[in-house]
């Protein structure tokens, strides 16, 4: 804390303000107080000290001996007065060699400094600058008076201190003002109320040509002011006098001086009046401009040079003073903004003159201006641009920007040139599109990645908002979006979607460039071209302007490129001509990739076709048939050995090389082959060929004809149907045998089941009437022979329907029958049945129309299948029974939710005697008759059944019966 206070610059400055630093000298009044307090308060040693950072300085003493007297100093580790310093507060110590801060001092015992008393002496600042004080070389106690008389001596020392100070500030100001008035450049002239010279110095001598001994005294008038303007000055002095105010005074005027010699130069005048005495006095510093006109004309001179010299540039010129505020705007830009230089700062620049950044969009901020970062001392090279006056097109520039320096190092503003860049940017930016089209469609491995990396590119190099690729579907009827990309930060999600999208011939943007087969750009999007399913998005997207372009596939238009911008944009020529040349390379690479595509595919596909045929039997073939009749082979089966015996020879007339190999006997057939394959129609021969492994084998040949660029070409197959001619012969003679076999098992199930069907019934006769007997209505092996009586009468009327409606002896009665009553019929007449196994049977049955149909025999249909879905659906189940009219037929349903049928089984259903898995393994009986007898006696009504499984489990089966047909 004590170097703190001691090392403060601005205490140390006041301390050296005082003088008293300097060895050797002497204060009067403070001498006389250190020796006043050595006899007032009876010590051997009074001292004035001051205190700086290495030492302190005696600046006065009385008692003090040896080289303390001589020097006046000791180091500051000697002092007791630094703490006093420090402190800022009066010291008194009894005894310093108890004292804790003092007890170490060497003063101690080199000077014999027991006992201390010290004020301290503040300067007229307030810095304490040292210490008032008194030394003892005994310890003493220190009484109030002693320290009172010593505080009132430090007091006065401080007020002698403050004097000195006062009275070498006068000295020291009435000194620089001298020296400052003998070198000032500038004449200082003053003069009284009469106008009467009272100080020349000596650049008024310079200046005027008037010595100052023969200048003072004198009317200035008569000195330095021209004959026409003595009488105004005259006038002037007399106002000044009883008002004691002038307009001159606090400002520089311009005025006509004269010096000696007569002649008249421009000066600047400083006046001050000084009112403080009886009468005013005037005060004046007068310079000569006349260089500083000279120079001015010559600036005004350049000025106008520069200013015709800039205006005459066609790059835009700008720049700002040292105040930041616009000083400058040549021609150029006076056009380009439609606007003349204001003076604008910097914070203004960017808003006033619609300044954006490069990428034509982002408005710069104040500090981003090109003008201002180099008024803050940056240098700027090529920084880029965009100037978007409202109503006009924008204007991209080029801007180099720096600091104008002058040669002391002040700045004095900052200049920047503007290099309008609009065409060479437009041009360069046209030629990036097509270069990043180009390299799109060299990285790409196919069409359609090919065409949406092409419009993604040329989408991002333009900013536009979104660019998509379209495609003609394979049917001409749809045009479908292949690709869409968004300038990134761009959100345009509900506009794009993120399903399939497809337009129609017409709708849309797109819709309409493939329906015109044109390009189309519309800056009025909302209003003209785009369909309403996505017009809500597009303009809440803020999309205002659209351009599509057909993608050509020859005469035809097999896509389309359309691009969407958010901000409007009329049609521009050059950018249609750009675009119209990528549409034509994506259109050439489309068409190029596809036929690469196509080709690589056919070869694909050739090279399986051959490695299929390898392994078939059969051999393809396709031949040229020239005019004069030779037939040429295009292509042939790699191996013929299962046809031909061998490979056939391909370097020869094919129709020579087949009609040696045919049998003889067959020869005329493979002619009339021949003959009619040649006038272009389609036809196949069966006949005998000699193989060349000289096995004859029956070849199968179907040909059939095309037409291509006038030649006719023949496509074939030849098949060894050997084996099929031996089936065929062997199968005659089998189905000759079934046939018989079958009319012999018809036969005997008929007879079978007319011979058991009479045994039965007196069987069920006599158990029914056992059965009426009270004595034996209990036995069970009587309730058994009645179940196994009336299951053997079902089987054997199965057995005799199917065999009467296969023969065809059966008739069909076919009379006017309302469906819908058959159906309740059958309904109530299941339900007892259905509630005694718990399941629950219900109808929804719509007007149908009536059916011509045997009665009887239709119900037997529905009891079969209403019967069958209660046996089948376990206890809590339901059967639904439904009817609908679908024009000419009527259609019922029946289904339940019962154990299902496995899907594999579904095609033997209505085979005879098939029973489902599903029932035999639950143990539940049936014979496997009943569908097939429902099948029958709906086929023979002309109608059809078919069964399915439901989708929750369970069966369906659905038939389908004929509408009557209306009277004549």
């Amino acid at each position: 804390m004590t170097a703190h206070v001691i090392e403060d610059p601005e205490r140390l400055r006041a301390l050296r303000a005082t003088g008293l630093l300097e060895h050797g000298t002497v204060v009067t009044g403070l001498d006389r107080l250190t020796r006043l307090a050595t006899r007032l308060l009876d010590v051997p040693a009074g001292v004035v000290t001051l205190i700086e950072p290495d030492r302190q300085v005696f600046a006065s003493h009385c008692g003090l001996t040896g080289e303390l007297a001589e020097n006046r100093q000791t180091p500051i580790a000697y002092s007791f007065c630094q703490y006093v310093v420090a402190d800022s507060a009066p010291m008194v110590v009894r005894d310093a060699r108890t004292d804790e801060r003092l007890s170490g001092n060497p003063a101690i015992g080199e000077y014999q400094a027991i006992a201390y008393a010290g004020f301290p002496l503040r300067g007229p600042d307030g810095h304490v600058l040292g210490s008032f004080c008194v030394f003892d070389g005994e310890p003493r106690a220190w009484t109030d008076r002693d320290v009172a008389v010593l505080g009132d001596l430090a007091q006065e020392a401080e007020a002698e201190i403050a004097l000195r100070v006062s009275q070498g500030q006068l000295l020291l100001a009435a000194a620089r003002t001298q020296a400052i008035l003998d070198t000032c450049p500038d004449a200082f002239i003053s003069m009284d109320h009469a106008g009467r010279v009272t100080a020349w110095n000596h650049a008024a001598e310079l200046l005027f040509d008037f010595p100052t001994a023969e200048a003072l005294g004198r009317l200035l008038a008569e000195l330095i002011i021209p004959e026409s303007f003595r009488q105004a000055h005259t006038l002037g002095l007399a106002r000044v006098a009883e008002t004691g105010a002038s307009v001159l005074v606090g400002q520089r005027t311009e005025l006509t001086a004269v010096n000696r010699g007569g002649r008249e130069f421009p000066v600047e005048m400083s006046l001050s009046v000084d009112t403080s005495g009886d009468r005013p006095m005037f005060h004046a510093f007068v310079h000569d401009i006349s260089d500083r006109r000279a120079e001015q004309q010559k600036l005004a001179e350049e000025r106008s040079f520069l200013e015709a010299l800039l205006d005459s540039l066609d790059t835009g010129v700008v720049a700002c003073g040292s105040d930041g505020r616009l000083r400058l705007f040549n021609r150029a830009l006076r056009e380009a903004h439609d606007a003349t230089e204001e003076p604008l700062g910097p914070e203004d620049w960017a808003r006033t003159y619609q300044l954006y950044g490069a990428d034509g969009r982002t408005p710069l901020e104040p500090a981003e201006v090109p003008l201002a970062r180099a008024f803050a001392g940056e240098q700027v090279h090529g920084e880029q641009l965009v100037v978007r006056p409202p109503g006009r097109p924008l204007t991209r520039y080029t801007t180099n920007a720096r600091p104008i320096q002058l040669a002391d190092g002040r700045r004095a503003g900052a200049v920047a040139a503007m290099h309008d860049i609009t065409a060479a940017y437009r041009a360069d930016r046209l030629l990036r599109c097509q270069h990043a089209a180009a390299a799109a469609l060299a990285e790409a491995t196919t069409a359609g990645q090919a065409a949406a990396a092409a419009v993604a590119a040329v989408g991002e190099q333009l900013g536009w908002a979104c660019a998509e690729y379209w495609e003609v579907d394979e049917e001409r009827e749809h045009v479908v979006r292949v690709s869409s990309w968004a300038r990134p930060g761009l959100n345009l999600a509900a506009f794009t979607g993120t399903g399939p999208l497809t337009f129609e011939r017409g709708q849309g943007l797109v819709g309409l460039v493939w329906k015109r087969g044109a390009e189309v750009w519309s800056s009025r999007i909302a209003e003209e071209a785009d369909q309403p399913g996505r017009l809500r998005e597009a303009v809440r997207a803020g999309l205002v302007t659209g351009i599509g372009l057909p993608v050509r596939s020859g005469r035809r238009c097999a896509g389309v490129i359309a691009f969407y911008l958010d901000e409007p944009t009329p049609c521009d020529p050059d950018v249609l001509d750009m675009l119209r040349v990528v549409a034509a390379q994506v259109s050439r690479f489309v068409e190029r990739r596809r036929a690469e595509d196509l080709t690589l595919a056919l070869s694909a596909a050739r090279r399986d076709l051959d490695r299929m045929i390898e392994h078939v039997d059969d051999y393809l073939w396709t031949v040229q048939v020239h005019p004069d009749g030779r037939v040429e082979s295009v292509y042939a089966s790699p191996n013929g050995t299962g046809v031909f015996g061998s490979v056939l020879p391909v370097d020869a007339d094919m129709a020579e090389v087949l009609a040696a190999r045919v049998h003889p006997e067959d020869r005329p057939l493979f002619v009339g082959f021949h003959e009619t394959v040649r006038t272009g129609q389609a036809a196949e021969v069966e006949v005998r060929v000699i193989g060349f492994d000289g096995v004859v084998r029956w070849v199968w040949t179907r040909a059939t004809c095309r037409h291509d660029d006038g030649r006719l070409f023949v496509d074939g197959i030849c098949t060894n149907i050997t084996e099929r001619r031996e089936l065929a012969d062997q199968r005659e003679q089998h189905v000759v045998q079934l046939e018989r076999l079958d009319r012999m098992k018809d036969e005997l199930v008929a007879v079978v089941s007319h011979e058991l069907r009479n045994p039965i019934g007196v069987i069920a006769a006599y158990t029914e009437e056992l059965l009426d007997d009270p004595a034996l209505a209990g036995r069970r092996e009587l309730q058994v022979i009645e179940r196994s009586s009336a299951h053997l009468l079902n089987l054997v009327q199965d057995l005799l329907d199917l065999a009467r409606l296969d023969a065809g002896h059966d008739t069909i009665d076919p009379r006017p029958v309302t469906v819908a009553r058959l159906l309740r019929e059958a309904v109530q007449a299941h339900q007892p049945s259905a509630a005694t196994a718990n399941v629950t049977i219900t109808a929804d049955l719509a007007p149908v129309p009536i059916v011509d149909g045997d009665a009887g025999r239709l119900r037997q249909v529905l009891d079969n299948l209403l019967s069958n879905a209660v046996k089948y659906t376990p206890a809590g189940g339901t059967v639904t029974v439904t009817s609908r009219d679908d024009g000419d037929t009527v259609t019922i349903t029946i289904a339940d939710t019962g154990i299902g049928i496995p899907a594999e089984q579904y095609p033997k259903l209505f085979t005879r005697f098939f029973r489902a898995s599903t029932a035999t393994s639950r143990g539940i009986k049936g014979t496997g008759l009943g569908l097939a007898v429902t099948q029958a006696i709906v086929t023979a009504h002309h109608g059809t059944i078919t069964a399915r499984p439901r989708p929750r489990g369970g069966t369906e089966f659905v038939v389908t019966l004929p509408v009557r047909a209306a009277a004549a």
